[in-house]
């Protein structure tokens, strides 16, 4: 999100998906800037994106179900069709373009075949896939404002935005998604400060969102 630069060798210590048994973890990345100087916001009007247009209506209503749940958590409310709201938020999802990293492969280590190493191993090169959600938050535009030149609609002031994202060699967004909702609940209208990393185990993500709603 704030154009960090992606390293081509992927540390051991971060690798994408580790399995341990029946237990898997997800290393998910958190990128996550806010407006010190505006409120959090507390009613908002949803507004969905899929920029490649490629993702299900199910997947849709499942990124929809999880955001709602992840915002009530912070103890924010989806604010009535005829009520002022006091922020849009975006929900941008999807899973971006298939790009070149170095694992580590267990050499004996008894973890199953797709697991990737956290100790030693041999390298070897892998197509990895970025599962993402991205939540943006911004004031409503000024009912007076109208649109510009190109007919688009004006823009309010950004309050917060946070992103966050799953690498790792499958394409398929939906079985990710109770992890990204669940992780965004602790990072809403923070500054990280820069990327950080946190390890996820996908049964508890899961169970956390479920407890939520």
């Amino acid at each position: 999100m704030r154009g960090l630069p992606r390293p081509f060798l992927l540390p051991v210590a971060a690798a994408a998906l580790l399995l341990t048994g029946c237990k898997t973890v997800h290393d998910v990345k958190i990128d996550s800037i806010n407006n010190p100087a505006k409120s959090l916001g507390v009613s908002y009007r949803l507004e969905l994106l899929d920029p490649t247009g490629s993702q299900a209506d199910s997947v849709t209503a499942q990124v929809h179900a999880g955001v709602r749940t992840a915002l009530a958590a912070r103890g924010m409310f989806e604010a009535p069709a005829n009520a002022p709201a006091g922020m849009i938020i975006t929900a941008e999802y999807g899973v971006g373009p298939g790009q070149m990293k170095i694992i580590y492969r267990p050499s004996n280590t008894g973890l199953g075949a797709g697991a990737l190493s956290v100790g030693r191993g041999t390298p070897a090169p892998i197509l990895v896939f970025e599962k993402y959600l991205k939540l943006t938050a911004r004031e409503p535009a000024p009912e007076s404002a109208g649109r510009d030149r190109r007919g688009r609609a004006p823009r309010g002031e950004e309050l917060w935005s946070l992103q966050v994202s799953i690498e790792d060699e499958k394409r398929d967004l939906a079985p990710y998604l109770p992890v990204l909702a669940s992780t965004t609940i602790d990072y809403i209208g923070t500054n990280t400060g820069s990327e950080v990393h946190l390890l996820v185990d996908a049964a508890t993500a899961e169970v956390k969102l479920k407890k939520r709603r």
